[in-house]
């Protein structure tokens, strides 16, 4: 088409027309951008990913154009929303998170730096990249707690009619594609996504691989990491996938699954089911400090690193708990939680308890409730069968219904946000498209 040789001119050549171009915005987002020098330098770094894992990018450029643009529009109205609700993600956590992932790569932080520059890699897109990543998943994670609520009667129901979840330490290898749909689509627009959903099962069939075909054709968030959700356990894959799971086999593909969203394909690239029956529960006690229109990032967190230095120079825990702690529920225990098996807190605060050995006190860490400094005091081998299947299936719950969850949210996103496509055409005139309650998928802000 005449646009992909339009978006191969705008984006790979360096000429001189080119850099009359390289500030123009190519997507107005609300008050925002997204500019040309942003698109071409966000492409170069992912087509970089690609030759520094050895593999191929997309074949079909259109599509593989359209999926980056589509991921930095997700990105810049997720963004947008953390800026609405006051969330923002400190220099100082990116670092921290820099740091998570070199001591994994047994480097320093300024090692890992060096091999990322080394690599080829742009090292301040790599950090700009990780920071919205960090934006992301923390807003991703505060819809998830607004938006799915599960009540007593559906854990009973679940422990009833799908006991085999308790298998939790079972692993699938999974990945996904979506086509997705508007909030009310028409009958055609039903019928062309269930068309695109078969063409793409036919082309996994036909020998495409599933990766390049979700980095091609998939709606999904993820769609530029090929669909793939990585390694899971049971009760963390989406709900919509669990009746198929037990029927497809390792390296096939899913029949199309329907939902208000749209069609959705699965992948089972591969499973570990693995036999154990006992649960390794801790028990912990934290001081919550929570933001206000006062008590600011900062404030809060130099409060925890004041009442940490106190407890390391032998004050109490117990005592500052209950005179700091905004948890007003343990802070009268002084900051004493129940007895807990892995998946009953929240994401950030499972971190911090695996991280921890026993009686150390954490750095000041932030979670959707607020700033906390936390101790593991215990751990103890528990056989409490009932307990766990409770908490599993309140966990798989949540979890397999997140993903949906989501992509709704993002679509919603999309549609209550002013955007638009803005490019030049060969007579230098402007046009625009402008998204619609419809949210049409086949944008063309290139061509004439």
């Amino acid at each position: 088409m005449k646009y992909i040789k339009l978006i191969i001119f705008f984006v790979l050549l360096n000429t001189s027309a080119f850099s009359k171009v390289l500030d123009q915005a190519i997507v107005i987002i609300e008050d925002d951008v997204i500019t040309q020098t942003e698109y071409q330098k966000r492409l170069r770094f992912i087509l970089n990913q690609y030759q520094l894992s050895g593999q191929k990018p997309p074949q079909d450029k259109e599509a593989f154009y359209k999926q980056v643009l589509d991921h930095m529009i997700n990105k810049r109205l997720q963004i947008q929303f953390a800026r609405s609700i006051g969330f923002e993600i400190k220099e100082w956590m990116v670092d921290k998170s820099m740091e998570d992932m070199a001591k994994k790569a047994n480097l320093s932080l300024s090692e890992f730096r060096e091999s990322i520059i080394k690599s080829g890699v742009d090292y301040n897109i790599y950090r700009e990249n990780l920071k919205e990543d960090l934006i992301s998943r923390e807003i991703q994670r505060r819809v998830i707690s607004q938006k799915i609520k599960v009540s007593e009667k559906e854990i009973d129901e679940f422990i009833e009619h799908q006991s085999h979840i308790f298998k939790e330490n079972n692993k699938y290898k999974i990945s996904l594609i979506l086509v997705s749909l508007p909030e009310t689509p028409s009958i055609n627009e039903k019928i062309s996504a269930k068309n695109k959903i078969e063409m793409i099962k036919d082309k996994f069939i036909s020998g495409e691989s599933f990766a390049s075909l979700a980095r091609n054709y998939s709606d999904s968030g993820n769609a530029l990491d090929g669909g793939d959700l990585g390694w899971r356990k049971i009760n963390e894959i989406p709900e919509i996938f669990l009746n198929s799971l037990d029927i497809v086999d390792k390296g096939a593909i899913s029949d199309v699954i329907e939902t208000l969203n749209g069609f959705y394909l699965f992948y089972l690239e591969d499973k570990k089911e693995i036999q154990n029956g006992e649960i390794v529960e801790r028990k912990v006690r934290h001081i919550l400090i929570k933001k206000n229109a006062i008590v600011t990032d900062e404030i809060a967190q130099n409060k925890l690193k004041e009442l940490k230095d106190r407890i390391v120079n032998g004050e109490s825990f117990a005592d500052l708990a209950r005179a700091y702690s905004d948890d007003t529920m343990s802070a009268a225990s002084g900051g004493d939680l129940e007895w807990a098996a892995p998946g009953t807190f929240v994401p950030q605060f499972e971190d911090k308890i695996d991280q921890l050995s026993l009686n150390q006190i954490s750095e000041p860490f932030l979670s959707q409730f607020g700033w906390h400094i936390l101790e593991v005091l215990d751990k103890r081998v528990q056989d409490n069968t009932e307990i766990i299947k409770r908490n599993l299936a309140k966990q798989y719950l949540i979890s397999g219904r997140s993903r949906e969850v989501i992509d709704a949210w993002l679509i919603e996103l999309k549609e209550n946000n002013f955007i638009k496509y803005v490019y030049e055409n060969k007579k230098k005139t402007n046009r625009t498209l402008k998204e619609n309650n419809s949210l049409k998928q086949q944008w063309d802000p290139f061509s004439e």
